[in-house]
């Protein structure tokens, strides 16, 4: 019995001392492959594919950077393919399609430089005497009222209080001076 344990543990010394030859061998090659690339000189940039596979990427980086996506209308305005008022009231839209035909005089301000604010096509727009308002003339603007010309015949505009739904919503509308967004 004592002899199979001193052969054993022969088998086991015999054993590490082949795994450390091999690791100091493994160890000495790599040294002398890191030796070769240390001595190499590495010249950066020299590689004219890379160069225009960097330049293409970064050019396709500037053009996305300058993307500026430009939307006339709006993409969620559901008031063009759904008119049922009250699903239109429950998602909180101001105005249905047939409050956004028709032109509604806001406020008016008089003065020297006299101005009023009607609302028309879901926008509000403001509009001085002299303007051309969708065809219109701006013919007068009184306190009360705004008075628009077009081929002879007159379109009187009254103050009128808002729907309800529009308080709620607050300043969402876009705003126009004289055909100009702002």
């Amino acid at each position: 019995m004592g002899q199979r344990v001193n052969v054993l543990w022969g088998i086991v010394i015999a054993l590490l001392a082949a795994c450390v030859v091999w690791i100091g061998y493994s160890n000495y090659a790599m040294s002398k492959q890191v030796d070769k690339l240390r001595q190499q000189k590495i010249v950066l940039g020299s590689d004219a594919q890379l160069e225009e596979t960097v330049s293409t990427l970064e050019k396709s980086l500037d053009e996305r950077l300058e993307h500026q996506a430009k939307v006339t209308n709006d993409p969620f305005d559901l008031t063009k393919v759904i008119q049922s008022k009250t699903f239109l009231q429950s998602l909180g839209l101001r105005e249905t399609l047939e409050q956004q035909g028709r032109m509604r005089l806001s406020c008016t301000v008089v003065g020297d430089g006299s101005a009023a604010v009607v609302k028309f096509m879901g926008s509000s727009h403001v509009i001085r005497p002299g303007d051309v308002f969708n065809g219109f003339t701006v013919e007068s603007i009184t306190p009360a009222q705004v008075v628009l010309s077009k081929s002879g015949a007159r379109l009187v505009l009254m103050n009128e209080v808002a729907p309800e739904s529009e308080y709620s919503d607050g300043l969402s509308g876009r705003t126009s001076v004289s055909g100009q967004n702002y």
